[in-house]
């Protein structure tokens, strides 16, 4: 709790708080920007194709190894949802540590930025056995 006791200690309290909002707003934009300008290289266990990522998980860029060629269609589109959803897990890992240089980890903005990466790359369910 602040002690006010005078017009000066409520000009004081209120710049000491304004001077906090702006620090914490400069922080959430920096780790906005960071986030935007994050980027992600996935492969499939196999290693014969690579997907790259922007920020916004769109795909900028696949590489495919000379075996890729040999392989029937299915396995050839299963290697390449492997890397786009192994490119979307390091996308989310890149995300966090640009958000971790910034903010609090448990912040709500922190939280907010990363899980909007979540959203369009969920966890893979459990395979029943």
């Amino acid at each position: 709790m602040i002690d006010i006791q005078s017009p000066e200690d409520a000009r004081s309290a209120i710049a000491d708080w304004k001077e906090r909002a702006d620090k914490m707003a400069a922080d959430a934009v920096a780790a906005s920007e960071a986030v935007q300008a994050v980027t992600a290289v996935g492969w499939d266990a196999n290693g014969v194709c690579a997907v790259k990522l922007d920020s916004s998980g769109a795909v900028t860029g696949v590489q495919f190894k000379p075996e890729f060629q040999r392989m029937q269609p299915h396995h050839a589109e299963r290697q390449f949802m492997q890397a786009y959803a192994s490119a979307g897990r390091v996308l989310i890992d890149n995300a966090r540590a640009a958000v971790e240089e910034r903010l609090e980890p448990g912040s709500p903005t922190a939280r907010a930025l990363v899980d909007s990466l979540k959203m369009r790359f969920p966890e893979p369910e459990a395979e029943e056995s």
